[in-house]
């Protein structure tokens, strides 16, 4: 039997109906999949089930787009360390914790739906965060949701982010290729999809940076931008916002107070993480040895044009 969480009945019916799970070859696919990363002697990987199923249920139980998420999420982590920076819980990621600028609501759209992420820009300081700091955090908590969120995982996620008192000196960090490099990770790294963005309180300026990024965006329409409370209200239901918008989905100030323990409890979870790698040497002896067709070696976008053999596009 897996050791996995079980699920609540709705999300159960969501994973069965939405993503071809079935409860008989559940073992039977996960073994094959870490059957798969135990003999690729250029991969070290997680293994557990619990993250090997989030990867399968993203996947829909396709083993082998699986091999090749899983496989794309270390080659990521392996190349983008400058992004990435270190993967110990430190007080830089503790800081951003303490900050105010990121939630994740305690209640999801309804018990099978997507998870809510509500971020305030305004709390971000340029002169102790920068862009690439605020990337991290999301790695990192994307991370923690690997192992701890069935709703993220298999409904999806929303994020609200709020661009009130923006500092404008944070929106000239902005640029299409690091967003890019980031999104890479988000899009075809973690497992989970992004079922929405909802913008609050966007200055000029600020939509005009949106428009840049919705220019990169695969699925442009995700971004929606709102001109006050009460269409992002009407958007996703007042009920599910929190009390600081009308809602009764808890406080920013407690939801964003958990960062700080969920991280430290995961202290040692990420201080192993250096060891997770994909070596790029072993990797291409391996593929020289296997001698693939042509017409197997695809390219797929990265912070250096590609990474071999992965295709998403």
């Amino acid at each position: 039997m897996a050791k996995i969480r079980p699920l609540v009945p709705e999300l159960a019916e969501v994973a069965r109906t939405q993503l071809n799970e079935d409860e008989d070859l559940i073992v039977t696919k996960i073994e094959a999949l870490r059957t798969w990363i135990g003999e690729q002697n250029y991969l070290e990987a997680r293994t557990d089930d619990q993250f090997l199923v989030a990867f399968l249920r993203f996947c829909h139980w396709d083993v082998e787009e699986a091999k090749k998420r899983i496989l794309f999420y270390y080659t990521y982590k392996t190349k983008e360390r400058e992004l990435l920076k270190s993967r110990e819980v430190d007080d830089k990621l503790l800081e951003l914790a303490r900050s105010g600028i990121f939630a994740t609501l305690p209640n999801a759209l309804g018990a099978g739906g997507p998870r809510i992420h509500y971020t305030r820009m305004g709390h971000i300081e340029p002169s102790k965060h920068s862009v690439s700091d605020i990337f991290r955090f999301h790695a990192f908590r994307a991370e923690v949701e690997i192992n701890t969120d069935d709703n993220w995982n298999i409904a999806g996620v929303i994020e609200i982010i709020d661009f009130t008192k923006i500092p404008y000196s944070l929106l000239l960090q902005f640029d299409p290729g690091m967003f890019r490099r980031m999104n890479a990770f988000l899009e075809h790294g973690i497992p989970t999809n992004l079922v929405a963005t909802h913008i609050v309180n966007a200055s000029r300026e600020t939509q005009f940076v949106l428009g840049l990024v919705r220019n990169v965006m695969k699925q442009k329409e995700l971004l929606h931008i709102h001109s006050n409370l009460e269409s992002l209200q009407r958007a996703i239901g007042k009920e599910y916002l929190p009390t600081e918008l009308g809602g009764n989905n808890g406080s920013l100030n407690d939801a964003m107070a958990q960062y700080e323990s969920l991280f430290t409890s995961y202290a040692t979870y990420f201080k192993e993480d250096g060891r997770y790698v994909v070596d790029e040497k072993l990797r291409a002896a391996s593929e020289k040895e296997q001698q693939p067709a042509p017409s197997t070696l695809v390219a797929g976008a990265t912070s250096e044009g590609s990474f071999r053999k992965l295709n998403f596009d």
